[in-house]
């Protein structure tokens, strides 16, 4: 099975459980930055990445109901149960949804005001999507991003090292600063984020990948006691449960300066 297609299976045993996508506990607090962006800056064209929970998608249209929003998922079926499960609510006419992957981002060039990308960063190939994001927004439009990072001082990656035991699709999760920097190389300014945290139970979320993955849980649960100190000390580990640090940013991607000397 390809990365697309794993992706693609990934995205359909998510769309119904909201455990990694937009959770309840992260509703209100996403909604809140979209928000914030959408009546401050007053894009009109607005791309999320990925349906995520669908919630998110419903209250954008419900509440900003002049917005064009577009969304783009990897997985068709996802797309259509969507539709189906909201079929009696009136907005979902409004949106607009393409079936694709973001390596290959089928919105055109410059044609998007913002982009939406939260709770999947740390399975997609960061670096060219983020080309790809930067080819379809407008210049001076607007990224948010939403996801877990790592702890500032997890140096070593530990939590990083704990979610590729269990999730064959974890590619990284970014410290904080390194994110800025990478999306500052990318031509994207940071303009204002903020950090919180979310209580995590290690056991729950290895039986939610076991209904996907056939999980090496022994190897998972030796690695944990094996860097006891650092998730206690990092991630406040206390009866199989911890605090993961999630941060929510907002960039602008900005113009090209073109020397003309």
């Amino acid at each position: 099975m390809n990365r697309l297609k794993e992706l693609q299976a990934f995205n359909i045993y998510e769309s119904t459980r909201k455990y990694f996508f937009e959770p309840d506990s992260r509703h209100e607090l996403l909604k809140e930055r979209v928000y914030d962006v959408l009546a401050t800056y007053k894009p009109e064209v607005v791309v999320k990445a990925g349906v995520g929970s669908g919630s998110l998608i419903l209250d954008i249209m419900q509440d900003h109901a002049k917005t064009v929003l577009v969304v783009v998922e990897p997985s068709l079926r996802v797309i259509n149960e969507f539709i189906e499960k909201n079929k009696d609510n009136p907005v979902v006419e409004n949106i607009r949804f393409i079936n694709g992957e973001f390596l290959k981002f089928p919105i055109d060039y410059y044609a998007a005001d913002f982009i939406i990308c939260v709770d999947n960063f740390d399975i997609i190939e960061s670096a060219p999507v983020m080309d790809e994001f930067r080819r379809a927004l407008e210049f001076e439009g607007y990224f948010l991003f939403g996801g877990v990072v790592l702890h500032d001082d997890d140096m070593d990656g530990v939590y990083d090292d704990y979610m590729k035991i269990l999730f064959p699709l974890h590619n990284d999760y970014y410290l904080k600063d390194d994110l800025k920097t990478f999306l500052n190389l990318k031509d994207f300014s940071f303009i204002k984020g903020s950090m919180e945290y979310f209580d995590w139970n290690l056991e729950e979320m290895a039986d939610h990948l076991s209904g996907l993955y056939n999980l090496p849980l022994d190897k998972a649960d030796e690695f944990v006691k094996t860097n006891q100190e650092s998730f206690i000390n990092l991630y406040k580990l206390e009866e199989n449960k911890i605090s993961l640090p999630y941060f929510t940013g907002l960039f602008l991607r900005r113009k090209i300066k073109i020397d003309v000397r």
